[in-house]
């Protein structure tokens, strides 16, 4: 849904709310000190959510959300801060808030300086989620250069996103001294900012003493090469996730992605030689990639046969999006190869049994591939490859087995047994052959000896 319509939405959603809490509302018998213990969570929405309250009932509002002291969250959506500031102001100061969200709201100079200053009294706050989508944001860097420092007092700090606040440069300076004072902060997401490779040597600076972070959102921004370099290089050990869809990263240059679990350059414009670059990091043993986002990265059937190679012995990749990358049958091949390798029994034995996911919506891809790919959903690998052998084989070579004689004869029976109950067929010709390979060492079994002598049932 466009953004225009979201707010209409919440336009409307918050005069419904109006007009329900102008209707009479019976409650238990409480006293006034019982009424902060049934209140947990604060909303307001809308433009106009006091348009039809007289000011006797704003006061009152205001007053008892100030009592309420058992608020831990809440939330402004849609809706004029210049007016709800000037109404709830004082009752944010006197709440222990562990979360706050601003969503969708217009937000100029003095509404962000009177917000970041609520919060440098907001010690419990854990939680801080701004995001003012397309133009609603009034403010330049310098104006929240001015006004991030207000959070160093939110020593408790797990998740913080200030998205399009159109942060740069001096922003992420004073969000490099405000840092070291989040020592539990788990998740920092800066979206759609004018953040540059500058941004991502301070951010990594600052970073630098937050060793429980995980995960860093750096998507809508303008990271190149030269940033995501930083970010590999640079960033604490326990980030394990990584999201720089739409930025300018092109992997023109050798790049190890090995670190991190989680990985999405989606949107970007992949030069011809960037699948390479993922290729090689994807093939190398140490790569801890399970998570893998490529969408619209301009791949094509040439780039996803590089990366169909560097999967081959891959074991970790669970999920590699791919969609709107204009792949032909001919790509999908590639992919299916990796999958199935029905060369020889040997060759989809050691296929990859790992890979589940190629993309959700918006993608087209192959019953044959889609088949592979929910196979590898199994958690017994071993069984994954024996029933990819049991569908891609229809007539099992035996000759690879005969030079272990007799002796492997009873395990590939057992192994037919348990995998080919579907295919009767399948263990009889195997076991025919096996036999028919050597008759005289199963004939010599049972009659080879001296004629007339006797011979104990080996039981």
């Amino acid at each position: 849904m466009p953004s225009r319509q979201r707010r209409a939405s919440r336009k409307s959603l918050g005069r419904a709310l109006l007009r329900e809490m102008a209707q009479p509302i019976k409650l238990p018998a409480v006293t006034e000190f019982d009424i902060p213990i049934l209140l947990k969570s604060v909303g307001i929405f809308g433009d106009d959510t006091f348009g039809n309250c007289s000011g006797h009932s704003v006061d009152r509002f205001r007053n008892n959300l100030g009592k309420c002291n058992h608020i831990k969250k809440i939330h402004f959506a849609g809706t004029n801060l210049a007016e709800i500031i000037d109404k709830v102001g004082g009752a944010m100061t006197s709440n222990n808030f562990t979360q706050f969200f601003v969503d969708e709201c217009h937000l100029g100079v003095p509404e962000a300086t009177f917000l970041f200053n609520t919060f440098g009294d907001m010690i419990s706050l854990e939680e801080l989620d701004i995001d003012c989508e397309e133009d609603l944001a009034h403010l330049n860097d310098d104006d929240m250069a001015g006004c991030i420092p207000s959070l160093a007092a939110c020593t408790r700090m797990r998740s913080l996103q200030l998205n399009h606040l159109n942060l740069s440069t001096n922003s992420c300076a004073a969000l490099r001294g405000v840092f070291p004072r989040m020592d539990t902060l788990l998740k920092l997401v800066l979206r759609g900012n004018s953040l540059d490779d500058d941004c991502t040597r301070l951010l990594a600076q600052g970073l630098s003493g937050c060793k429980q972070i995980q995960s860093l959102f750096l998507s809508d921004n303008r990271i190149s090469d030269n940033g995501l370099d930083v970010l590999v290089q640079r960033l604490p050990t326990s980030v394990y996730a990584l999201y720089l869809a739409r930025n300018d990263i092109t992997l023109a240059r050798h790049l190890l992605l090995l670190r991190f679990k989680e990985l999405n350059i989606g949107g970007n414009s992949i030069c011809p030689g960037g699948t390479r670059v993922i290729a090689a990091s994807l093939a190398n043993p140490e790569c801890r990639l399970e998570d893998l986002h490529l969408s619209q990265c301009n791949i094509g059937d040439e780039g996803t046969a590089t990366l169909a190679d560097g999967l081959h012995n891959n074991q970790r990749l669970t999920d590699m999006s791919l969609e709107i990358n204009n792949i032909t049958d001919h790509g999908w091949n590639e992919i299916s190869s990796i999958l199935c390798d029905t060369s020889s029994i040997n060759a989809t034995y050691n296929s990859n049994h790992t890979l589940q996911s190629l993309g959700g919506y918006g993608i087209q891809i192959p019953q044959d591939v889609e088949r592979m790919l929910h196979l590898n959903k199994g958690k017994n690998k071993s069984q994954v490859a024996a029933n990819k052998i049991l569908q891609a084989h229809c007539y099992l070579d035996m000759r690879p087995l005969f030079g272990m004689e007799l002796g492997l004869l009873p395990y590939v029976v057992a192994w037919l047994d348990h995998f080919a109950k579907s295919r009767p067929d399948l263990k009889l010709s195997s076991v025919f052959e096996f036999v028919r390979a050597m008759p005289v060492k199963v004939a010599g079994g049972v009659v080879g000896k001296t004629e007339g002598v006797k011979r104990k049932l080996n039981r």
